[in-house]
């Protein structure tokens, strides 16, 4: 039952921080905002969530070097702390001029959160399961305004995640904590020396900062030149996030850098698939159809599965036109909830901050993400001009993923079971 509870801990603790990275935080205070602070407000979230990445990795790796379980769990409650004290403090003294800070603030919490309960989560299979459903969640976090409350007011949706929901993880977390803790039973004996591994940290900044770089770049040639085609544009943002990409899996050890490349394909394609109004009861059925390619990938885990998987996908959205029936729609829906779900067990991390970072590079944008968003919408009149470019789009991410797992797979053998933390001890 104690790793049950957990599992559930780990599972809204995940998916409350991958929500915040997701979406900015605000307050009532947003409707006196004037346009360039809104504007400000929706650039902080991309560079949130990419501060939000290296602040997960840069926690998970002291902790998951030098401490015991007991302590990860305890930084996943000051972080999840902090972010209630957030909240409160801004719906009552927050101003407009403040939005972008406490979406920051917001943002750095998350990433608290992330790093701490990944590192206590990844440890053990059922927790890690949690953790990694959660994880992928904020995939339908369209689907939530009837879950979390949110009504029809557009600006009630840039409230999320609501203060009963953290205030709901802070609970968790404290129980958690406090059993974790009591487990422990005698103290392990003190390491004299310690040697933290700097490269999984390396690697999530030159993730995030490329990936955050190339995006923004490209975003702001559509915007310059909306009528061009920008192919060259593309294909150069493309390759830069690849390149990164690759480059951040060959600094982490073994084989875990296919999470962050299984990843980079994931968003791109979960990007390029575009939105539709759904029942709220919908996401206990995509939550679950991601539980169950969760389950598929622990068993019969292959990363050529899951790249085949994101491939179709990809194709799904090209061949699909935006006014195609509902059954074609609840049927690719389905389809990316069990592939996000197979890629996170396909890949495997033998290293817990490993495992941080690919789950916290869903959150970063994507090439796609930075197009225009003509196009990316679902059950459409008949007479809309179906957009491929999203689409075809996040084909060339996932085929460039691709080529870097199969860089990886020659270059990096898989490491052995227990060698891990010893090898990184040297990095």
């Amino acid at each position: 039952m104690g790793d049950a509870f957990d599992a559930i801990t780990a599972f809204f603790g995940a998916a409350v921080a991958g929500v915040t990275l997701f979406l900015p935080v605000t307050f009532s205070s947003i409707r006196e905002s004037t346009p360039y602070q809104l504007s400000n407000l929706w650039d902080s979230v991309p560079r949130g969530a990419a501060i939000g990445v290296v602040v997960a990795v840069a926690v998970a790796v002291p902790i998951g070097t030098a401490f015991r379980p007991a302590t990860a769990w305890l930084v996943a409650l000051v972080g999840s702390v902090a972010q209630m004290i957030n909240h409160i403090a801004g719906s009552h003294v927050s101003s407009a001029d403040m939005l972008t800070t406490q979406n920051y603030i917001d943002a750095v919490c998350a990433g608290v959160v992330l790093g701490g309960l990944g590192v206590a989560a990844l440890r053990e299979p059922a927790l890690a399961a949690g953790f990694a459903l959660g994880g992928v969640g904020f995939f339908v976090f369209g689907d939530l305004n009837d879950l979390l409350d949110i009504d029809d007011d557009p600006f009630d949706v840039l409230g999320s995640p609501p203060s009963w929901l953290i205030g709901l993880v802070v609970v968790l977390l404290l129980l958690s904590a406090l059993r974790n803790h009591a487990g422990t039973g005698e103290p392990e004996p003190a390491r004299m020396t310690i040697e933290l591994p700097v490269a999984p940290i390396l690697a999530a900044v030159v993730l995030a900062v490329v990936v955050l770089v190339a995006t923004e770049w490209l975003q702001r040639r559509f915007t310059s030149a909306p009528a061009s085609g920008h192919g060259v544009h593309i294909g150069i943002a493309v390759a830069a996030v690849v390149v990164a990409t690759t480059a951040a899996a060959m600094l982490l050890p073994g084989r875990d850098g296919y999470g962050v490349l299984l990843a980079l394909g994931l968003t791109s394609v979960a990007d390029s698939f575009g939105y539709a109004p759904r029942p709220g009861w919908s996401v206990w059925v995509l939550l679950a159809l991601t539980a169950v390619g969760l389950v598929a990938g622990i068993r019969r885990p292959s990363v050529p599965v899951a790249v085949a998987l994101l491939v179709a996908v990809a194709v799904f959205t090209i061949r699909t036109p935006p006014d195609a029936t509902w059954i074609l729609f609840s049927l690719g829906s389905a389809v990316l909830a069990l592939t996000a779900g197979y890629c996170c067990a396909a890949a495997r991390p033998r290293y817990a901050p490993s495992g941080v970072l690919a789950l916290a590079s869903l959150y970063l944008p994507t090439a796609v993400s930075a197009l225009p968003d003509t196009g990316k919408s679902w059950l459409l009149p008949h007479d809309t001009v179906h957009d491929t470019l999203p689409g075809r789009t996040a084909l060339a991410v996932v085929l460039g993923s691709a080529v870097g797992l199969a860089v990886l797979h020659r270059c990096r053998p898989r490491g052995r079971p227990g060698s891990t933390s010893t090898a990184l001890a040297d990095i």
